[in-house]
């Protein structure tokens, strides 16, 4: 029996198209029926060498961080355009895919790269630039090489020159050794320029170009197509190990036919007819159920007709109830040639992300040769168009009598979106950032906020910026949505040290009303809040209500003060632990100590909740007088002196700061008497208990008793401070040791 190979998904997409820096403006450009080709001077003068100047061109082909990507100065300046873009966008689809480059380090993941011609590898035989720099920057190897070295790949790296459908060849391959398990991902990408006029014009004398800027795809006045730019790059991965999906590969075919009589740059449909009904049958689809088709649409007539026809006979079956959708995004941009397959495949991507189909243009009139335009049996998308199936096929031709086809199945996963984040059901999101600049780490957060009512992405993005990544010298967070209108997302200039993560566990006063209704909104921390509910419902307390009541007079119960600050810090304990934080120390004051037993593992999260319940438990039981606590502004060497005979120095908090402990008159006369003498003094609602004073001792005894119950099979030693008495106890199977301190 078979196996069933795992699915291979695109997870990440890098790449720069025709006046377009990114995805969505490429989505723009499509849906407003903007021609993606100009006629200027920015790759050569019009009519210089009698070559057309209407291309479509990339924003920018000279700009490189040398630095960030580990190039030399002196290699970066003589690398070839076509390596320096192609090695940008490597990094961009990585990062698209959730992945920090530092997560792909000595991963055995390929790099393919798709080459035709090099419009700068001439430049190698300048005797002016024949350094050992310039062979290793225009050699077309080091396409895919440099990526793989930047990275610290230990997969296959190479570089295809296979014609136009080099894309697909390498595409085909890196699907392949995936699901074959022989790599673990890949970096697959083509790059195309058009540069200089003595390629255009070797173009022009194969009678394929326009003279105008308009390729007009499938139209009846059709005379050619416009040369255009682009590098894009994709990072497969099988499905089960992504992070995001923009479609599974179901079937990546390419062929190429030498056995004909023709001329070596004309197209056998037969041939292409064979590979399309082998790719489907392959995949187990029906041809008839394929509502759209990504078209080659060269904008050469009998190239057209060709291919429309063949695609008639394939698709349009008796099976087939509506016509067949197509379009070729070449009639927006032009012609990408070695990227062709790629920009065709972007496209299907953003139809199947958005439901449309964008329209093509330079459409008039049918295709004369072609009868399914006429008879209805095929329609071209001249205007925005519901897409409603889930399977595209995207064709693509080679220069020589080479086909490919692509079947590319959209992610059945539902997008949640938040709709409503202003509502009271949102947890505010924390968004992470980092960049080479200052500029660069403000455009990540803008961007990031901008797709902010998407959880995925949210969580996409922080994957990526968690950790460090290499060169990104510049940090910065912000929250959304911005509860707080004041405030300015800040950017840091940090250095690759980590720096050390401390838990810091307060003690009593740090209780509020409500304190964990917005946390219990987290899973992890409801999770938590729901164990500590078993455990406390059969002694009479309700830990949901203490969390979550706005009742002003809660915490004048001393145990509900204790037993809430303990269960806060054992959900947000667990948040951490959720988010891989580990401390790298741990401090806790007071009650804040448990929490210390807790995160360091001396406690489980019962034990904890319960110590809490005896200390608050042991407290009520006890005839104490009426006490009260005050911080003050005074460090302990500062009030040593002053204190009245009756108060203590419960606390040295700092050399600037420390609280006290005592009778209520005495403690509210002393505040009074600091505040006229311009001293802080604030007093602590710690429910009339004198913590950490000579008065609470006597609750000692009784709180061992009920710790002993507690912790009966915790083999370790666990220091208790509660006010002046330091209980230290050994607890084991045989024997308990107690001494006081």
């Amino acid at each position: 029996m078979a196996v069933q190979k795992e699915e291979v998904v695109i997870s990440g997409v890098g790449g720069v198209f025709p006046e377009c820096d990114t995805m969505e403006e490429l989505k723009n450009l499509l849906f407003n029926k903007t021609n993606g080709v100009t006629i200027d001077s920015r790759r050569w003068k019009p009519n210089e060498l009698g070559a057309i100047a209407g291309t479509g061109k990339l924003k920018n082909v000279n700009k490189f961080d040398a630095t960030f990507f580990s190039a030399h100065p002196k290699l970066a300046e003589v690398m070839d355009p076509m390596t320096r873009i192609f090695i940008e966008r490597s990094i961009e689809a990585v990062f698209d895919a959730g992945l920090s480059p530092g997560d792909l380090r000595g991963t055995n993941t390929a790099v393919f790269s798709g080459s035709a011609i090099s419009e700068t590898e001439m430049f190698t035989l300048d005797s002016s630039k024949t350094a050992a720099f310039s062979m290793l920057g225009r050699s077309r190897t080091m396409q895919a090489n440099r990526v793989s070295y930047i990275l610290n790949l230990i997969g296959p790296s190479f570089t295809m020159d296979g014609g136009w459908i080099c894309g697909s060849n390498a595409l085909e391959k890196a699907k392949q050794m995936i699901e074959n398990g022989f790599i673990s991902s890949a970096i697959v990408g083509v790059t195309n320029l058009a540069l200089r006029p003595e390629i255009q014009f070797q173009f022009q004398g194969l009678n394929r170009l326009n003279q105008s800027f308009q390729t007009k795809s499938f139209s009846s006045d059709a005379d050619g197509y416009n040369r255009s730019e682009a590098c894009i790059v994709m990072y497969l991965q099988k499905a089960s190990e992504a992070k995001r999906s923009y479609g599974t590969l179901l079937s990546v075919r390419s062929v190429q036919f030498g056995d004909h009589e023709g001329h070596i740059t004309e197209h056998n449909g037969n041939h292409f007819k064979s590979l399309l009904l082998d790719s489907y049958k392959q995949a187990n689809i029906d041809p008839a159920s394929v509502e759209y088709i990504e078209a080659y649409g060269s904008g050469i007539k009998s190239e057209d007709a060709m291919e429309l026809n063949i695609m008639e006979e394939v698709f349009c079956t008796k099976r087939r109830n509506i016509p067949l959708k197509v379009g070729s995004v070449k009639s927006n941009i032009g012609h990408c040639e070695v990227s062709g397959l790629f920009m065709s495949i972007i496209k299907a991507i953003i139809i199947l992300e958005s439901g449309y189909i964008p329209p093509n243009i330079n459409y008039s009139e049918p295709n004369k040769s072609v009868a399914a335009l006429k008879n209805g049996k095929i329609q071209v998308i001249t205007e925005k168009t519901l897409f409603k199936g889930d399977i595209i096929g995207v064709n693509s031709f080679g220069f020589l009598n080479a086909f490919s086809h692509v079947i590319l199945k959209k992610n059945s996963k539902v997008k949640e979106i938040f709709k409503n984040i202003d509502s009271n059901d949102y947890i505010p999101r924390l968004i992470l950032a980092s960049g080479r600049n200052e500029e660069n780490a403000r455009a990540t957060v803008k961007k990031i906020k901008y797709h902010g009512n998407d959880p995925e992405y949210l969580a996409l993005t922080n994957d990526v910026f968690t950790g460090n990544i290499n060169a990104h010298f510049f940090r910065t967070f912000s929250i959304f949505p911005n509860i707080d209108e004041s405030r300015i997302d800040e950017v840091w200039n940090v250095n690759m040290k980590k720096r050390k993560i401390w838990f810091i566990f307060s003690g009593m006063g740090s209780q509020w009303q409500g304190m964990g209704t917005d946390l219990m909104k987290i899973p992890v921390f409801d999770d938590a809040i729901n164990k500590c509910d078993i455990i406390l419902k059969p002694k009479g307390v309700d830990i949901k209500n203490i969390l979550t009541s706005q009742n002003p007079k809660l915490f004048d119960n001393i145990l509900n003060s204790f037993v809430g600050i303990a269960a806060v810090q054992i959900g947000l304990v667990e948040v951490l632990r959720a988010l891989d934080i580990t401390p790298d120390g741990i401090i806790g004051h007071s009650v804040g100590e448990l929490g210390c037993a807790y995160a360091d593992g001396c406690f489980t999260a019962e034990e904890m909740i319960l110590a809490a319940y005896a200390r608050g438990q042991a407290t009520l039981e006890t005839d104490v007088i009426p006490g009260m606590m005050a911080a003050i502004g005074l460090g302990y060497d500062q009030i040593k002196d002053k204190l009245p005979h009756d108060i203590d120095v419960a606390c040295r908090n700092s050399a600037t700061s420390c609280t006290i402990s005592g009778p209520v008159e005495s403690i509210n006369e002393f505040v009074s008497k600091l505040k006229s003498e311009g001293v802080f003094a604030k007093s602590v609602n710690v429910a009339g208990i004198a913590f950490h004073s000579r008065y609470i001792q006597s609750a000692g005894p009784t709180l061992l008793k009920y710790l002993k119950d507690v912790c009966s099979t915790i083999k370790l030693i666990i220091l208790i401070s509660f006010q002046l008495c330091l209980y230290i106890f050994f607890i084991d199977d045989q024997s308990t040791k107690e001494k006081v301190v």
